[in-house]
């Protein structure tokens, strides 16, 4: 029978001087970028800061709306009951702003003065 012969791989070459280079300067660049990303990314002006705030904002300035709105709607209703009730908007006169018919007489409670 014959025997096998066994086959050794070559081994890869040393890495010349000019493959070293390149991988120094893709691991700097690499390096360089991913230090760049993470100071975009903690900036002020460009990072995850401001878009927190504004966020914040936009949660804040959506209260207030809500707020506003139904603030909105109890006027309106203030406004259409006095548009129905004539007296009511003589009451409001006489006791908010102290109004009279001509011919009344206002009387004020005294005030106690120490």
């Amino acid at each position: 029978m014959a025997r096998a012969i066994p086959t050794i791989e070559p081994s890869p070459p040393p890495a010349s001087g000019g493959s070293r280079f390149l991988i120094y300067m893709l691991l700097v660049s690499g390096a360089a970028m991913i230090l760049y990303g993470t100071g975009a990314l903690l900036s002020a002006d460009t990072g995850i800061a401001p878009l927190i705030r504004y966020r914040w904002e936009a949660r804040d300035l959506a209260r207030h709306k809500e707020t506003l709105m139904k603030r909105t709607e109890v006027l309106r209703e203030h406004v259409n009951a006095l548009r129905k009730d004539p007296f009511e908007m003589e009451r409001i006169a006489r006791e908010k702003e102290h109004r009279i018919l001509p011919g009344e007489i206002l009387v004020l409670p005294r005030t106690s003065s120490h």
